[in-house]
Parts: C-alpha cells; sequence; structure tokens
C-alpha cells in the first residue's frame, strides 16, 4: 500500500506524495484562490517607471490571490524576484513587497480596478515612481501601452484606465 506524506512547495502550499516502488508521485491540491474577477491568480504583465529612464520597466509575473495575501514572483531588467503581500477587497486596496534575489527590495502600494492594479512603488526614501500592473489575458493594455512607448520619448501611465484613488497620486 502507498505511504502518503506531505511537502511544503516554494509557493507555501502543501502537496501530499504517494510513495510507490520507491518513486514519488506529487498529488497536487488545487489551493482556494480569489474569487474576486479582479484578482485572477495566474500570469500578470506590468509595468513601472523610474526617473531616470526613458522608457517603462517592464515586468513579467505570476501571482496568486488567496486569503487576502498576494505571493508570487516574476522578472524584470534587474533580475528575478519574489512578492509577499496583502490585499483588502473592501478597501480595494493592496501592497507587498518585491525582493529581488540577493538584492533590494521595493515596496508597491497599489489601488484595485477593472484594468489591474495601480500605484507606487518605492524604495524606502530613495526613490520611488509610478507602476500599473494588469492580467496577462489583458492583451488589450499590453498592447496600447507598447504603442505609447513607440509613439512618445517619455512614456505616460493610465492609459485607458481611470485616476486610481488616494492616496496613490501618479
Amino acid at each position: 500500500m502507498p505511504e502518503l506524506l506531505r511537502f511544503t512547495n516554494l509557493h507555501g502550499f502543501s502537496q501530499p506524495y504517494f510513495f510507490t516502488h520507491q518513486v514519488a508521485v506529487p498529488q497536487y491540491e488545487t489551493p482556494p484562490l480569489e474569487l474576486d474577477p479582479r484578482l485572477p491568480s495566474g500570469e500578470w504583465t506590468g509595468f513601472y517607471l523610474e526617473n531616470h529612464l526613458s522608457k517603462r520597466g517592464w515586468m513579467h509575473l505570476y501571482l496568486n490571490f488567496e486569503n487576502d495575501e498576494i505571493s508570487g514572483e516574476g522578472t524584470d531588467y534587474v533580475g528575478p524576484w519574489l512578492i509577499q503581500g496583502n490585499y483588502d477587497l473592501e478597501t480595494s486596496t493592496c501592497h507587498w513587497y518585491k525582493q529581488y534575489l540577493k538584492k533590494h527590495r521595493v515596496r508597491y502600494e497599489g489601488s484595485l480596478s477593472d484594468s489591474g492594479i495601480l500605484g507606487e512603488w518605492s524604495i524606502r526614501n530613495w526613490n520611488s515612481g509610478p507602476f500599473h500592473i494588469w492580467p496577462h489575458k489583458r492583451s488589450d493594455l499590453t498592447n496600447l501601452y507598447m504603442k505609447d512607448d513607440l509613439d512618445k520619448t517619455k512614456p505616460s501611465i493610465l492609459l485607458g484606465t481611470t485616476t486610481p484613488p488616494s492616496p496613490f497620486r501618479l
């Protein structure tokens, strides 16, 4: 009879493994994820703006939204990173830390909207700027921003979106 053991994967999800014939076979559980359609777990796209750069800092993210917690991973031109934070559906706000592997960390604070999460990133009191991320399936936003990159020398934010509520002024 197979022996059932549980291990925790890199994302913190507990997974049962059945050991049969000296081979571990994972039995994946689907974690209960957020039901709000503004926060689908999975692949996200977005960017941040920095004062010293004339183009967007594009990001590719894999995010999980569950029980008011955000977790995930991604990459941008600085390198790979992990995300850990929280969201609040009542106030439509969220905040997280993006920890670059073996590098600095960045704080993000944003507001939820139908076009993703918009807000401000900051590195202590040293540097800050606006950001916008959205579910990867919203290719209309990706295309809109990429066209803006081609048309302008200075990128803009809030294309095709509504202005996020205070205190996140962009």
